[in-house]
């Protein structure tokens, strides 16, 4: 069996962890999930060559539906970019930071890619902690947009430009 979206970069050592819920909709297992960097490093560049810089696929997995006890159907280590050019070193391949987060769906069934519009509950560039991903505009799939079940506290404040936080 070959897969749609093979990463072919180097493992750089820092990665971008992206996780994908079970709120998600439109997939189906077997479907494949592709993470790019429309500005990335296409190759490691040796110490005094220039980057060239593009589209890169920095992570892929196959959706296999099936959720954890977090809701979390699967889980990226997106291969990110070092610049270790300051200390006459190579600028390693992968994705930079600051850079938007890109996700393309192979549909397996039928044989096409799809562009996604990305529903996120966290983060949403490289560099960001992380992201969790809850719609790929697939479906209806959608995050809490609060006020749900799942609300602990729902605050209405009227802003006035100064906040003060006190956690009992």
């Amino acid at each position: 069996d070959s897969t749609y979206y093979s990463v072919t970069l180097d493992n750089t050592g820092e990665s971008h962890l992206l996780v994908f819920l079970d709120s998600i909709e439109g997939l189906e297992p077997g479907d494949e999930i592709g993470v790019f960097d429309l500005d990335g490093v296409v190759e490691t560049a040796e110490p005094g060559e220039t980057p060239e810089y593009g589209e890169v696929l920095v992570g892929a997995t196959i959706w296999d539906g099936e959720a954890n006890t977090a809701g979390a159907v699967a889980e990226i280590a997106a291969i990110m970019s070092v610049d270790l050019s300051e200390f006459n070193g190579p600028v390693l391949n992968g994705a930079v930071e600051g850079n938007d987060i890109v996700i393309r769906v192979y549909d397996a069934s039928e044989d096409m890619e799809y562009d996604t519009t990305l529903n996120l509950e966290t983060g949403g560039s490289f560099g960001d902690l992380f992201t969790v991903v809850c719609g790929l505009g697939l479906g209806n799939d959608d995050c809490d947009d609060g006020g749900g079940e799942d609300t602990y506290y729902e605050v209405d404040i009227n802003t006035t430009g100064n906040a003060h936080l006190v956690v009992f």
